[in-house]
């Protein structure tokens, strides 16, 4: 964990701002001149002088308000509640990530659009639900400054890796209903793929809201209905795996990606140039996944299994929760057309 962090964040507990921050085992890397401005040079942690930035690795922040403690583990701050402290594994503590493959970038660029790269430079981004950390990877890659949250530990200890190079992002295990941020922060906030996955969907968008300045941007992507065998397919497989444990799913998770692999990606591939069959192929389940990596696709299908779905969501829907919450230029498109989703985007007035 960077000092620096500690000014966006808050006790997720009773949202009190005045935390205390306790280390135990700290270390130190080399940075240059050139990664800060100048009026940077007094950050806590930074010595612009010797070239040497200093972070956390294992500690704790206390709140001075009701006495909660947070553990920092392994560089990351837990500022997750009690109760929630045991959320479910993801398939990402097998995920490797490279960030030079174009099919990643070009995927950020479709989920933030209408947004463009030059609209990150020295933004301030929360990335809710952070996954292992693609997204993260580009916003930082931008020019942004990244805090990547999420509520499973593999998730935030695999975004950490995957953005280590870069040192203007932050890693923070915390939950999307009691965020451990400061109201009003952040310029831009995403939270990609994950309202579907969660109890009261529209509740969780609106505490959105309440992390972003005004004028700052809210991106959202959503799974639509699904319909006729894929539907059913899908429950079925949810009720196989709910009592499998982790291994188990994750051999299952490599035999599924398998056959994506072999009967969807493959004449995805082959064909979706070719006149007549293009129309076919393009109905494929999960064809979009060709471009990622084997590794990703099982991550993606280990979560589709572990994490269940609690809504499918429309497009009116996603519109609609926007405009109750007085965004301005609200954007809701279609994203995927065998697996419906929806992108929406907003200002917060």
């Amino acid at each position: 964990m960077k000092f620096r962090l500690l000014e966006w964040l808050a006790c997720p507990a009773c949202r009190c701002e005045n935390l205390t921050l306790v280390p135990t085992k700290t270390s130190s890397s080399l940075t240059f001149r050139g990664c800060w401005e100048v009026g940077e040079s007094e950050l806590p942690g930074l010595n612009v002088h010797d070239r040497e930035l200093t972070e956390i690795e294992e500690g704790s922040i206390n709140c001075d308000a009701c006495n909660a403690k947070y553990e920092i583990v392994g560089g990351i701050p837990r500022m997750i509640l009690p109760d929630l402290k045991s959320a479910g594994n993801t398939g990402h503590k097998w995920t490797q990530f490279d960030g030079q493959a174009p099919e990643y970038e070009a995927n950020f660029s479709d989920m933030t659009s209408p947004m463009g790269a030059r609209d990150f430079i020295g933004k301030v981004v929360v990335d809710i639900g952070c996954g292992f950390g693609r997204h993260s990877f580009f916003a930082a890659q931008y020019g942004a400054e990244v805090v990547a949250m999420d509520c499973s530990a593999d998730a935030v200890e695999a975004a950490a890796v995957n953005c280590e190079s870069f040192s203007r992002v932050h890693a923070v295990q915390g939950d999307l209903y009691n965020p451990p941020f400061k109201r009003s922060v952040f310029d831009i906030a995403f939270c990609f793929g994950v309202l579907h996955h969660v109890n009261s969907p529209e509740q969780g968008f609106r505490r959105l809201k309440e992390l972003i300045i005004p004028n700052g941007k809210l991106q959202v992507w959503v799974y639509g209905p699904r319909q006729g065998a894929l539907a059913h397919i899908s429950k079925w497989l949810h009720g196989t795996a709910s009592d499998m444990d982790d291994r188990s799913l994750h051999r299952l998770s490599i035999g599924l990606a398998s056959s994506l692999r072999a009967f969807s990606h493959t004449p995805y591939r082959l064909l979706r140039h070719t006149p007549i069959l293009n129309s076919v192929v393009t109905h494929l389940p999960a064809h979009d996944h060709h471009k990622w990596s084997f590794d990703v696709v099982v991550a993606d299908v280990y979560d589709r299994l572990r994490i269940p779905v609690t809504a499918w969501i429309t497009g009116e829907e996603l519109e609609r929760w926007y405009g109750d919450d007085g965004y301005a230029d609200i954007s809701v498109t279609r994203r995927v057309r065998n697996n419906e989703s929806f992108r929406g985007t907003g200002t917060k007035r």
